[in-house]
């Protein structure tokens, strides 16, 4: 990026269409298949597009409805800027966006945004719509920027003790993360559905570690009540997975799994746990992409609750948050 410093755009809605003109015909489960199923990722480094001349940014797109879409343009709707859009030139079978169920991966645009004559330093809304290049009336969802960029910034932890008897002084500088879902049948198709016992779980990291707080609410009867942590440090990384039975206090991991701390409270209530930043693959790294789910099973039953993503698109970073470390 040219001159950065200069200008700082805030994207407040990203207007997201996506349609199918190929089809012999179109069902209407198509456009709520999306508002679920269609991953909308924008690559910008802390949530924020700096603008000198010009600058250039990643919109990735991951299809897990049950079929594919035909056709996609993105146009940017933002008077201050002049735009080019170009899909990357290794989009497999473009302009289709193809299914994760019949072999589809993540795709992307490259967006170069050049500010017009005269456009002074400010905040400027811009909008991102894809659409159907033969028909752009037709749409499937917006997306706000908070969703499609999904960045946090975390400050360096400091004077955390795993030890079961979290603080609120050691924790309140975290970061929490809730809105924990579902993912099951709703008519044809599988979308979300906000989980029944709602996890809160607070993220944490020093040079060396990945510190959680989770909560255990609502599940004390599970026979396992097993808490995952995805991470990669890049949007092409295959993630690494930490997985912590509260119940058992068993961990599981492709490294050395005691090298984890696990210290659940007196009371039952709360988890507290420190992940080397090594076993997850981002050692060193200063901003690192984070999911979660939660999984417990009783009688024979699993429910898994997600943080981000789904089980189709749970593997591929491209779905999880991104974190910074100032």
């Amino acid at each position: 990026m040219k001159g950065y410093s200069r200008l700082i755009i805030s994207l407040i809605t990203l207007g997201l269409t996506f349609v199918h003109p190929c089809w012999a015909h179109l069902c209407n489960d198509v456009f709520a298949q999306a508002q679920d199923n269609l991953a909308v990722k924008v690559d910008i480094r802390d949530g924020q597009l700096r603008v000198g001349q010009d600058a250039a940014f990643r919109v990735y797109l991951l299809n897990t409805m049950d079929r594919a879409i035909a056709s996609i343009g993105l146009e940017v709707v933002a008077p201050q800027f002049d735009s080019t859009v170009q899909p990357d030139p290794g989009w497999n079978g473009f302009p289709a966006l193809e299914a994760v169920k019949k072999g589809g991966t993540k795709q992307h645009f490259t967006v170069t945004l050049t500010r017009k004559q005269g456009v002074p330093d400010g905040k400027y809304k811009i909008d991102l719509r894809l659409f159907n290049p033969n028909d752009k009336s037709k749409e499937f969802k917006t997306v706000d920027v908070g969703s499609a960029c999904s960045t946090h910034a975390l400050k360096p932890a400091t004077g955390i003790t795993v030890n079961g008897a979290a603080t609120q002084t050691e924790w309140q500088k975290t970061v929490l993360c809730t809105d924990f879902y579902a993912y099951k049948q709703e008519g044809s198709f599988f979308a979300n559905q906000r989980a029944e016992d709602q996890s809160r779980v607070r993220i944490a990291a020093d040079k060396d570690n990945l510190f959680c707080l989770l909560g255990l609410e609502g599940r004390a009867d599970a026979e396992e009540d097993i808490a995952a942590i995805y991470a990669a440090p890049t949007p092409d990384d295959t993630p690494r997975v930490v997985r912590i039975d509260s119940v058992s206090g068993r961990v599981t991991t492709e490294g050395n799994a005691s090298a984890v701390v696990v210290k659940k409270s007196a009371d039952g209530k709360q988890l507290e746990c420190s992940i080397p930043r090594s076993l997850l693959g981002i050692a060193q790294a200063k901003s690192f992409l984070l999911n979660l789910t939660r999984t417990t099973r009783k009688g024979g039953r699993e429910d898994t609750d997600f943080w981000r993503g789904n089980p189709m698109s749970l593997q591929n970073p491209v779905v999880y948050d991104k974190f910074v470390i100032d």
